[in-house]
């Protein structure tokens, strides 16, 4: 059964949970989005019975530190494994051009060379185009650029064995050139950084960022069926799931996941 399990839902700065990370899989096999801002990707995946055996493809979506760090993590293990020979097969990793240059400059100056060596042979990057569109472990899956007014960003829609379809729009608002990719989705990632009254707190239209109230309203003006919330604040975590879904279902009709750090959404 395919299921969504949330790594990390915080915004950049989050001490009191992870930051943006996500896995959508099948079984043993999984397909990260994201890997957040440091090496607590390897304890969250721990956490959350994923082994790095299994993860042959990585999406990273753009070059802020709360969603590539994790990234630098997952290559030096990921290595390791291929090393020892318990990490079968490549792996893949998408992003555009100008992240990948970013993260080879930095894994050159943090792997050893050794390492480097897997880099081209099993360790593979496919810098992507607007449309650009691959077979992910069996799933049509579609980048698409998200039209970020900070830095260049890619999102990504999933058409799942179930043929619902999932499509993460990075974390800054909807685009309304990216409907094509989020119109009807089954499931609309939406990013939230806070309520609607804190709006004054955490300024997130000053930052490219949307409050529940923007992404509930998006997601019933596109015809979502499910939102899922995330790349939020993390002042009032033992309140948060509660008080955004009560937000959102005052201007969305259809079904909010808010999750918390390691939750599971069967898709």
């Amino acid at each position: 059964m395919e299921q969504l399990t949330a790594l990390g839902t915080g915004y950049a700065i989050a001490t009191n949970c992870y930051t943006t990370s996500f896995t959508v899989s099948d079984g043993n096999e999984h397909f990260m989005i994201d890997c957040g801002g440091g090496n607590g990707i390897l304890t969250q995946l721990d956490h959350a019975g994923i082994s790095l055996a299994r993860i042959h493809h990585i999406f990273l979506s753009h070059c802020h530190t709360d969603h590539i760090m994790g990234a630098v993590w997952m290559l030096r293990m990921i290595g390791h494994g291929i090393e020892k020979g318990v990490y079968e097969d490549n792996l893949h990793i998408y992003c555009h051009k100008e992240l990948a240059d970013g993260l080879l400059s930095m894994c050159q100056f943090m792997l050893p060379a050794r390492m480097l060596s897997l880099f081209g042979t099993r360790i593979l990057f496919h810098c992507l185009a607007d449309g650009m569109t691959f077979d992910i472990l069996g799933r049509k899956t579609v980048f698409f650029d998200t039209r970020s007014k900070k830095t260049l960003q890619y999102g990504v829609k999933v058409t799942l064995k179930n043929d619902k379809t999932i499509t993460y729009l990075g974390d800054e608002p909807y685009r309304e050139e990216c409907a094509v990719y989020a119109e009807e989705a089954d499931y609309l990632m939406h990013e939230a950084l806070c309520m609607e009254r804190e709006e004054a707190k955490y300024h997130p239209h000053k930052i490219q960022h949307s409050t529940v109230k923007d992404a509930a309203e998006c997601a019933e003006r596109l015809g979502a069926k499910n939102l899922v919330l995330f790349h939020t604040e993390d002042k009032n975590m033992a309140l948060r799931k509660h008080a955004y879904t009560k937000e959102a279902e005052e201007y969305f009709r259809g079904n909010t996941y808010v999750p918390d750090d390691l939750d599971v959404i069967i898709l």
